[in-house]
């Protein structure tokens, strides 16, 4: 049987205590009738007066009914006042349900709440965006084991805490986008309780740390170049001194080579050998010293500019197709002549990796008050293994290459307290940010 609801039970308890009293009357009245009748009954004279009896009847009869009658008004107000409490009781409870959930939608931190089974009952806003989780019917009533299905440390503590109903607190943990996007997260999960103190479900409360990581990242890379540039300096001066002087004698022999193809062939390997190692030993120490910037006020639109001229040849090359896209350009302070040296060289891999008949996409967006320059191309990618390193130095896969015009190119952009994102897939192209 369905319980019935709130004003149904006022309605009945009123009607209830309306044929209460109303009983209670018709007793009280036909007590005071038999009390009439033993009156009559002892009467001295032994004679009832004619019209007496039946005209004190009426009077009864007309007291009872107009007595019921203004109770039941009484008992139809008091139902009215107690309806109205209950709408306004219920209106009230709405209210702050709304008030609720206004503030959780407004929260910056991720908030989920699971039952005791472990599946999802509700999700805010930034749950979902930070988790990339759409927010739809179909989401509630899943296992936290799919929901997090990015992280098995985070369905591991989920677990600890439906098993021993104990906190969890300010946990660190990586979590997998669905897009293989990777973010930190800072997590506190804890047993959710009922009125009467049992557990009802857990509650999982997080903050996304990624920035946060990324920024500690870039200060530990900032330290390390720092700690490389000093022990590096003294070093690269001794490999040049020794440089020079074998390049010095490898003149002498060429001099002495004039009618020796071979021996002169050979000299000249050396020296291009010689002077290919020292510029690497120039990237190294562009890479290892600490960057001083000279500031000035540019365009970046321009600096991309600047950066295809120097590469006009080897677009024309290539044979591929580059288009720009800068509708107003905004002013920045940085040093011009290494941010132009930092789009070149990102520009120059964009190149080579599209070969013949590729497409080259350089794009300026502002974005939450800051500058980005997105450079996209349909190259053959990076993949997953290689992409893991393409920030280390001396890391390459080109012939000729050193392994460091990433590395130095990070470094500049660090430095101007920028970002460098590089998102690509193996045979699917590659994004620049």
């Amino acid at each position: 049987m369905e319980s019935l609801n709130q004003p149904d039970l006022f309605r009945a308890a009123l009607w209830l205590i309306a044929l209460t009293l109303f009983i209670f009357l018709l007793v009280i009245y036909g007590l005071r009738k038999i009390r009439q009748g033993v009156k009559e009954a002892f009467n001295p004279d032994g004679v009832m007066e004619s019209g007496k009896s039946s005209g004190g009847g009426s009077r009864d009869m007309a007291f009872v009914f107009n007595t019921f009658q203004k109770t039941l008004k009484e008992i139809s107000e008091k139902k009215h006042e107690l309806i109205q409490m209950h709408q306004e009781a219920e209106e009230r409870i709405r209210q702050m349900e709304r008030y609720n959930q206004c503030i959780l939608e407004s929260m910056v931190s991720g908030v989920i709440a699971f039952d005791c089974k472990g599946d999802l009952t509700s999700m805010n806003l930034a749950a979902a965006e930070i988790l990339g989780w759409p927010r739809d019917v179909d989401s509630i009533g899943k296992s936290f084991e799919v929901v997090m299905e990015g992280s098995d440390q985070l369905k591991e503590i989920l677990k600890k805490v439906l098993e021993d109903r104990r906190k969890i607190l300010r946990e660190e943990i990586p979590f997998t986008l669905q897009d293989g996007e990777r973010r930190w997260l800072g997590v506190n999960a804890s047993p959710l309780k009922g009125d009467d103190g049992e557990m009802i479900g857990i509650t999982l409360v997080f903050t996304d740390l990624t920035e946060v990581k990324e920024l500690q990242r870039q200060v530990e890379l900032k330290n390390r170049l720092a700690d490389l540039g000093k022990m590096s300096a003294g070093i690269a001066h001794e490999f040049r001194n020794s440089l020079g002087a074998i390049l010095g004698y490898a003149r002498l022999v060429e001099r002495q080579a004039v009618h020796n193809d071979l021996l002169k062939e050979s000299v000249e390997g050396i020296m291009a050998e010689v002077k290919s190692f020292d510029a690497m030993l120039t990237d190294f120490l562009n890479f290892a010293r600490p960057v001083e910037l000279n500031r000035e006020e540019c365009r970046l639109g321009d600096l991309v500019k600047e950066s295809l001229d120097v590469l006009s040849e080897e677009i024309k090359k290539s044979g591929g197709k580059v288009e720009t896209l800068f509708e107003d350009s905004f002013p920045v302070y940085a040093d011009h002549t290494l941010i132009r040296q930092a789009l070149t060289n990102l520009i120059k891999n964009a190149l080579e990796a599209v070969g013949r008949e590729g497409k080259i996409k350089i794009q300026e967006k502002r974005i939450a008050g800051r500058m980005e320059i997105w450079i996209h191309d349909n190259g053959c990618g990076i993949s997953k293994e290689n992409h893991k390193k393409i920030f280390e130095p001396f890391f390459t896969t080109k012939r000729e290459g050193t392994g460091l015009g990433l590395a130095i190119t990070q470094k500049t952009i660090l430095s101007h307290q920028g970002s460098l994102t590089i998102k690509s897939e193996e045979g699917e192209g590659t994004l620049v940010i």
